[in-house]
């Protein structure tokens, strides 16, 4: 599956391109499927600092899994925030790929945005402690 986007961090380019790997977890429900929580792995290469970069990602939890690739490239939109835009290939499988396919784009995209709203909180704690 094909997830695609742009998403706006609060930070100069520069620090949105950190760390080599992240490491989370999250919680998801969709439909039927109850509340689990995900553990959730991102790795960054061929980075281009602070143009562009790569990401594997792998996720897992009880009612499933993803793993993929993503392309980001990263832009300024001012002198305080970044737009990123992104084109990830992601497989999901297990229980919640067993909802059908029209809800499987949903759950790409929202396993998407909450890792990014994650990543975004998370440099939000760096730049303020800085």
């Amino acid at each position: 599956m094909i997830v695609e986007g742009e998403y706006t961090f609060k930070g100069p380019r520069q620090t949105v391109v950190g760390e080599d790997q992240y490491e989370g977890a999250m919680q998801v429900a969709l439909g039927p499927i109850t509340a689990a929580k995900f553990s959730l792995s991102v790795i960054l290469s061929d980075k281009v600092p602070p143009e562009r970069y790569a990401m594997e990602i792998s996720g897992k939890g009880p009612v499933g899994y993803t793993r993929g690739t993503a392309h980001v490239e990263l832009a300024e939109q001012d002198a305080e925030n970044t737009r990123m835009s992104y084109r990830a290939n992601l497989q999901i499988g297990g229980k919640v790929a067993a909802v059908g396919q029209r809800l499987l784009d949903s759950v790409g995209k929202m396993l998407t945005r909450k890792g990014l709203e994650a990543l975004s909180d998370e440099l939000e704690k760096r730049l303020a402690s800085s």
